[in-house]
């Protein structure tokens, strides 16, 4: 027979399920975005098709990333992975914009 949850637990819980949801809906959005961003300068096609595509591409790259941030064993991994995805995807953005990419 399961030992039923106190209060404390329970409570404790709920907490970190709503840390990883905020985590999934702004972290992943921003992550996302960028992503979408970076995608659309990079796409070798003209930029009206490679804005298309990488908003399509959008909603996998987004519903990954909410996978991802549920199936972590820890908000410390959440953290660290959204924390050098938006650093790698920033940079790779920031970089394309310096270069004269295209859009």
């Amino acid at each position: 027979m399961a030992i039923p949850p106190t209060r404390t637990g329970t409570r404790r819980q709920r907490l970190h399920v709503l840390a990883r949801a905020i985590a999934a809906i702004i972290g992943g959005y921003v992550v996302t975005a960028l992503a979408v961003a970076c995608l659309a300068r990079l796409l070798p096609m003209r930029p009206a098709e490679a804005s298309i595509a990488a908003t399509l591409a959008s909603f996998a790259i987004y519903a990954g990333i909410i996978v991802a941030i549920f199936w972590a064993k820890s908000m410390l991994r959440v953290g660290m992975g959204l924390g050098s995805a938006l650093l790698l995807l920033g940079a790779a953005l920031y970089l394309s914009i310096l270069t004269g990419g295209r859009l």
